[in-house]
């Protein structure tokens, strides 16, 4: 259980980044009622839910890798 700490910490914080991000883009799509889309939102400066959520996507795959080469 202990090697397997750190993938654990990983794929939690992970999570948390990409469910807030999910979070933040909801809020930014609610606050414009035009029709968006994800082009729209990165030229108009609304996308910090895209970056968290990008990031909890990357931070869960490093999670996975962790795991692995402790396994090896």
């Amino acid at each position: 259980m202990e090697n397997r700490l750190p993938s654990i910490v990983l794929w939690a914080f992970g999570l948390v980044l990409t469910l807030w991000g999910l979070y933040s883009m909801n809020r930014a799509f609610k606050k414009n009622k035009t029709k968006n889309n994800l082009i729209q939102l990165l030229l108009t400066g609304e996308a910090s839910g895209i970056g968290q959520f990008i990031s909890g996507i990357v931070t869960i795959a490093v999670g996975f890798v962790v795991l692995y080469f402790q396994n090896k």
